[in-house]
């Protein structure tokens, strides 16, 4: 799916994963549900190393939440940035019919936990303030995927951490 999902045909996809047509179809029900499954994959595995990231930095002492969410979004963007390629097939806009409305409920699912997260901790995010955050971090995943190599990448997820930190550092 290099060149797209609509682009992209079955035997395509098969020949470059070394697989047969018959394989593929045995375990998908076809190119959209081969294109779920492996979002769903990519989903998980960020969302272990941000969990990661928010344990580790807790097992240390840390409380404030907004260090602690910094910390599970850098776990996040280094996902991103260690599976760049898939990262950019789900941040293309060209998916099968359907995959934005599960996306978006995705990034709706997101600002609720990052709300939840500070009302746990005892101190409160307001909706908008979450979602500005989460806007922020989901537009830092669509540029970190596209961008032209991991230095550069990298370079935007720091940029962007950068900016969250300060924004949360002037909270009420």
């Amino acid at each position: 799916m290099q060149q797209g999902y609509a682009q992209a045909a079955i035997t395509d996809i098969v020949a470059l994963a070394g697989a047969s047509v018959g394989s593929l179809y045995h375990h998908f029900a076809g190119k959209a549900d081969l294109y779920l499954a492996l979002y769903e994959d990519l989903d998980n595995a960020r969302e272990a190393r941000t969990r990661a990231a928010v344990r580790e930095l807790r097992e240390a002492g840390a409380a404030d939440p907004m260090l602690l969410l910094l910390a599970g979004a850098r776990g996040y963007l280094e996902e991103c940035i260690e599976q760049r390629e898939m990262a950019a097939i789900f941040t293309r806009g060209d998916g099968p019919p359907g995959f934005e409305l599960t996306w978006r409920r995705g990034v709706l699912d997101w600002v609720t936990r990052n709300t939840e997260f500070f009302a746990r901790s005892g101190e409160t995010l307001d909706e908008a303030a979450a979602i500005v955050m989460t806007g922020a971090l989901m537009l830092a995943v669509t540029e970190v995927s596209l961008a032209v190599d991991d230095d550069r990448a990298r370079q935007l997820a720091d940029g962007v951490l950068a900016v969250l930190a300060r924004l949360g550092s002037r909270r009420p």
